[in-house]
This record gives C-alpha cells, structure tokens and sequence, in this order.
C-alpha cells in the first residue's frame, strides 16, 4: 500500500491539517492478500478512518462501502467520534483523503457541521456544484503534486475575505483547550469566546459539530497520537502512563478506555504499530 502525505500551502493550513493520498498494491483479481492481513476482509480492502473534525474522500476508478454505503467520487464526512470503516468493493483502492482542523470546513465552505455530523454524503447527495466540478478536475489531474495544487486553489478561493468573528473566536478557544489540557467547561468556553454560554454552544457545534464535551475527548485523543507518533519517529521510548498524564487524562486506564471508545485501539496497540504505513497515524491507520 502506498500513502503520500502533501501539506496545503501555508494560507490553508489553519484549516486543513493534510492531503493524504492512497492507492493499494493491487487488486484481488492480480493477487491474493494474505489471510492474516487485517486490511483485507473476503477478498475486499478494509481501512479504517479515525475520529475526525469533518473529512473529504476523493476516489478515483473505485466503488467504496462507507458504514454501510456505497459511494465513488467525492465523499463528505462529518465529525465523528467512532471509526469510520472503509471497504472497496474491488479490492482495489485509489484516492485522497482531505482531513480538516477543527472549525476548517465551515470557515472554507458555509458548512453547518452540526447537520452534517455523523453523516456520510456524496457531493451530488450535498448538491454543491463546486464540490462537484472539483471532484472530476481530480478524477482528471495526472499526479498527486497537480491534484494537491488544484485543491489548494479551489480552497484559497474560498477562505472569506472579511474577518470571521465566530471563526476567530473558536481558534482562541481551542488554544485555550489545548493550554489547560482538556480541562474547561463550556462555561469557560464561551468566556474565552466572549459570548454567553447559549450563543457559544450554538457557534461551537455549527462550526465543529460536537458538543464541546466531545469535542475535548476528541482533542486529547488526537493530541496523544500525535505525540505518541512524534516519539516513535524520534527514536525515542514511549511513556504510555507520562503521555496520559501529559494529556490530561487522570491515569492510564482512563486514556486506555478513551482510546478504545474512539480508536477501537489501545494504547499499547498504537505503540506497537509506531509509525504504520501511512507515517501518521491521526488519519489512518493499518
């Protein structure tokens, strides 16, 4: 399986964390996966997609059963807590996966996250012909460098050109999450965002799509992979108990428990895989 990750120009990168870019090493009609391979389920291509603040799938010669769907082209995805199972009905996958910051996808496109939250849609189901046109100039780029250019350009042309209050107020939220480990309350939320506590949870789930009890559980879990996946590249042992305790969490059971709720992993499972094939293991992993 091959992944290639291709940053979004820097403009864009308060927005979207990343282009990840996958195509699987054959197809069951020229090779026979091995039995013990988890990726590959009766003959079928399994991947699993881990919790996120709201995603596009873009896929190419391919159809894909997404929780029970079956899609080709664009797919949106809304924040979600649980993983995500992607299954081609080929065998065969190839396509990009379009992970968002938190906030990201409503600042770029008008999406009200809290009505796409959980779901799982096709760019006709959503009906927006931009998303549409930019799904076939995809289909159609010859390499990941010009598919990556293309978004970046399609993107830039909507990041809105007067101040987003709520945006900016959202941003200065979350690096005060992020400053007290997970540790505020929606009250204190919504004092961060200078608004009241009624028109904060409003903003918070229109923009990010999860209540900010959730949203908090989702940050840490990401934050503590990422660490997790920042040591192994290092070279440098991994604390599960020092990262838990750097995180937030109240020991390592309770991180243990979040990770299995969120990842359907533990932690030491994370640990074992160290740097999996996709060298990021907050969007993927194998």
């Amino acid at each position: 399986m091959h992944f290639r990750i291709i940053e979004p120009t820097e403009a864009l990168r308060p927005y979207i964390s990343r282009y990840v870019f996958v195509m699987a090493e054959g197809s069951t009609d020229i090779m026979t996966p091995p039995a013990d391979d988890p990726r590959f389920v009766n003959g079928k291509h399994v991947q699993q997609l881990l919790p996120n603040y709201g995603s596009m799938i873009f896929m190419r010669n391919v159809v894909a059963d997404i929780n029970g769907t079956c899609f080709d082209g664009l797919v949106l995805l809304g924040a979600n807590q649980t993983t995500i199972s992607l299954t081609t009905v080929s065998g065969w996958f190839e396509g990009m996966m379009l992970d968002f910051e938190p906030g990201g996808m409503h600042a770029l496109l008008g999406i009200d996250l809290q009505q796409l939250s959980g779901k799982v849609l096709s760019a006709s189901d959503y009906a927006d012909e931009g998303l549409l046109q930019l799904d076939l100039l995809y289909k159609d780029s010859i390499n990941e460098e010009e598919a990556a250019r293309l978004l970046d350009a399609f993107f830039l042309g909507h990041i809105l050109h007067k101040e987003d209050s709520n945006y900016t107020r959202l941003s200065k939220v979350i690096a005060a999450c992020d400053a007290m480990k997970g540790n505020i309350t929606a009250a204190e939320m919504a004092s961060v965002a200078c608004l009241s506590e009624r028109q904060f949870l409003r903003v918070f789930r229109q923009y990010v799509g999860l209540p900010p009890k959730q949203f908090v559980r989702l940050r840490r879990f990401h934050r503590a992979i990422q660490t997790m996946q920042q040591m192994s590249a290092a070279g440098k042992p991994i604390d599960l108990l020092a990262i838990a305790l750097q995180h937030g969490y109240y020991d390592l059971s309770h991180m243990a428990m979040e990770f299995q709720q969120m990842g359907c992993v533990s932690p030491s499972h994370f640990r074992m895989l160290g740097i999996p094939l996709t060298a990021d293991f907050s969007v993927f992993f194998a």
